[in-house]
């Protein structure tokens, strides 16, 4: 049995652990500057399949077309934009302490997320897929979505092996004072998705941008292994 010298020495090490955990915690998640806009909804249905490569390779050669019928919800695993060169693994993003979309960390920069309480990508309605802009050391993984244009592809691997491609609408750029919360989650009757990033200048004093790069987009083409 343990005297009192020892056991205050082991409660001091234990209190020291915690406090580190719950420092390194808090700094995970670091704003994208959509705090407050988050509309949530119900967590979406998601088939368990076999992993699969967290990036892969993007495809190629596979035409436009009018919206796709939906796909039935499969777990995202990754996102290629071809014509800006992203080819980025997805982590789930949930909600924060403040009820606003948590945000894909800093490291490694070359990652995106996939809110996972709105549709999966593939799904009727809006997925969402948010990206940083840049970090303290150089650009990441939506450094150039607002170079994306209207017709692009942007395709999302999923874990069963299928892709879900879709092609660009528009693009659009917003402060984020005036973030348009209704359109990005909005209640869709086809399979869209929606990127967002940070734009615009940069608030020294507020460490954000003050803008918002959003590109809205519709299901084109699912592509399923051997076909």
């Amino acid at each position: 049995m343990a005297g009192p010298a020892e056991g205050r020495a082991r409660g001091q090490r234990a209190i020291v652990l915690v406090a580190t955990v719950v420092s390194l915690a808090g700094v995970l998640f670091i704003g994208l500057g959509l705090s407050g806009i988050m509309i949530p909804e119900p967590a979406a249905t998601v088939r368990q399949e076999p992993p699969a490569p967290a990036v892969g390779a993007p495809l190629t050669d596979v035409p436009p077309s009018r919206v796709a019928e939906p796909m039935r919800a499969v777990r995202p695993t990754a996102v290629h934009i071809p014509s800006i060169g992203v080819a980025a693994p997805l982590i789930e993003l949930g909600l924060d302490a403040g009820g606003a979309i948590e945000n894909p960390p800093f490291d490694p920069p070359n990652q995106a997320g996939w809110y996972r309480y709105g549709p999966v990508p593939g799904q009727r309605g809006a997925a969402v897929i948010t990206g940083h802009l840049d970090t303290r050391t150089g650009p990441a993984v939506f450094a150039s979505l607002k170079d994306v244009k209207r017709g692009d592809q942007v395709q999302v691997l999923r874990a069963d092996r299928s892709v879900a491609v879709f092609v660009v609408d528009r693009v659009e750029h917003t402060p984020k004072r005036r973030f348009p919360a209704k359109k990005v989650y909005a209640k869709l009757s086809y399979p869209g998705l929606r990127l967002v990033t940070c734009g615009g200048a940069f608030d020294r004093r507020a460490h954000s941008y003050e803008d918002n790069t959003i590109v809205y987009a519709h299901l084109a083409a699912p592509y399923h292994p051997g076909n």
